[in-house]
């Protein structure tokens, strides 16, 4: 079977990945301008060459303490399905592949982050990797 690539970034010591494919770019952290009424892990919007593209605190939306932004911080901007969101990350690290024989789908998480974001479980080495669910992430309820 085929490698899958993804996107490997860090929030505080857990090692998150996304889906390469669904990767337009990663920015350095610029100014988020806050939009009255959204919901509370929206940051607000960013103008991104010419584009306005929604911000999401990835740490709010997974229930995690906030953490002020650093030199490492990044925003990783997803295309999915025709729409464009930015999510934060304390790092973006590197593009690693992960054979299918190595994510695991069975999922009985415990821990800090709400389990229904994970789409599973990556294992290079000695190294777990949560490769997140999108598509919950950028659900709107």
């Amino acid at each position: 079977m085929p490698d899958n690539q993804f996107v490997v970034f860090r929030i505080e010591e857990q090692e998150f990945a996304v889906d390469i494919n669904k990767v337009k770019t990663i920015e350095k952290i610029t100014t988020i301008t806050r939009v009255p009424g959204a919901q509370h892990f929206i940051m607000g919007v960013i103008n991104l060459r010419g584009e306005v593209i929604p911000v999401i605190d990835i740490r709010k939306r997974m229930g995690m303490q906030p953490r002020q932004f650093d030199s490492e911080s990044r925003i990783i901007i997803i295309n999915l399905d025709d729409i464009e969101v930015g999510l934060t990350a304390d790092s973006a690290t590197e593009v690693v592949n992960i054979g299918q024989d190595y994510i695991d789908n069975n999922l009985d998480f415990a821990g800090d982050i709400d389990d229904s974001f994970i789409e599973g479980i990556g294992r290079i080495e000695d190294r777990i990797i949560v490769i997140l669910d999108l598509k919950r992430i950028l659900k709107m309820d």
